[in-house]
């Protein structure tokens, strides 16, 4: 190659980068500055401090997570019975549901039943037809089935059939 050709050669790369160079300035369109405002940070209150403690009040006592029935409780706190065993008025203990077993029945007409998990009593109490235990009623025992009340459920408790 020629040095007259490389001149030549360097001339038209020289002129591509120019006419690049200025359409890529051009190509770029003009985007005016705007200015833009923020509001205020805090809100400048009108009413009193009273009035926003009242409606924060309102707000907290409304949607109180620790109560379900957003309501005041029907029994005022008093620390002195915190650790107390005495139960409150109007609070009642949680219902428990014994698990009740059938394990014999004994005797002829008035049969009389051996029963395992009967709360307060030892295992194998043996139950008659109108006992009570606590709150727990045995209303029949038949020759295969005893029939035990509670306060918000009946068993029918009878023996497992051999399979």
């Amino acid at each position: 190659m020629s040095a007259r050709q490389y001149y030549a050669w360097a001339a038209v790369a020289s002129g591509f980068l120019v006419a690049g160079a200025v359409r890529w300035r051009a190509s770029v369109p003009a985007v005016p500055h705007q200015s833009k405002s923020m509001g205020l940070a805090v809100p400048v209150f009108a009413d009193s401090i009273e009035a926003i403690l009242a409606e924060a009040e309102e707000v907290t006592v409304s949607n109180d997570p620790f109560r379900l029935s957003n309501s005041p409780p029907a029994v005022r706190y008093d620390p002195k019975n915190e650790n107390s065993s005495v139960a409150s008025a109007g609070v009642s203990a949680p219902v428990i549901r014994p698990s009740l077993t059938l394990k014999a029945i004994v005797g002829g007409p008035p049969w009389q039943a051996i029963v395992d998990g009967i709360p307060g009593q030892p295992t194998s109490t043996l139950v008659r037809a109108g006992a009570t235990y606590d709150r727990l009623i045995a209303r029949a025992v038949t020759r295969d089935s005893v029939v035990i009340q509670g306060p918000d459920t009946t068993w029918v408790l009878s023996f497992r059939r051999r399979e």
